[in-house]
């Protein structure tokens, strides 16, 4: 049996070291740059009841929203922020919290459908590790979604 779980373990380790040896971290200043509008989910939701924690990152609103929630259902929270080089200063008015946080973006190879991975330190909200889409901002690639049909609502 020790052996059986010493070999999982082994198994486990290399996967791990080979999904990290795919990440690419990028500079602070494109860290900068990926945070902004786009939606950092710790899962994939695979139903509709899975439950997710969300960041985005949204300047131009005066802050950011974190949400934990299930795709249709959840709860949300505002904070202000500011990056200062490799730090997200979290502003959370609710709680009257300040959290000053490391943070990094890695280009990554999955998981599907995800491409970018953000880690928040010490995040104030939830799981530490993120992931989204560089393609999100891709405006020729949002052009051709709403350009696609709109398929009636079955009732």
């Amino acid at each position: 049996m020790k052996a059986l779980l010493f070999a999982a373990a082994v198994s486990l380790a290399a996967c791990s070291s080979h999904a990290k040896s795919d990440a690419v971290r990028v500079s602070d200043r494109d860290a900068a740059q990926l945070l902004i509008d786009r939606n950092w989910l710790d899962v994939m939701p695979t139903s509709k009841h899975d439950k997710l924690h969300v960041y985005r990152f949204v300047p131009q609103m005066g802050g950011g929203v974190f949400q934990d929630r299930t795709l249709f259902k959840g709860t949300f929270e505002l904070f202000k922020f500011r990056v200062a080089g490799d730090h997200i200063q979290f502003d959370l008015p609710e709680t009257e919290q300040l959290v000053d946080s490391p943070f990094q973006i890695e280009t990554v190879s999955g998981p599907a459908p995800f491409d970018l991975k953000l880690t928040i330190k010490d995040d104030p909200r939830g799981a530490h590790e993120y992931f989204g889409i560089r393609a999100e901002n891709d405006h020729a690639e949002l052009n051709e979604f709403v350009a696609l049909p709109i398929q009636p609502i079955a009732r």
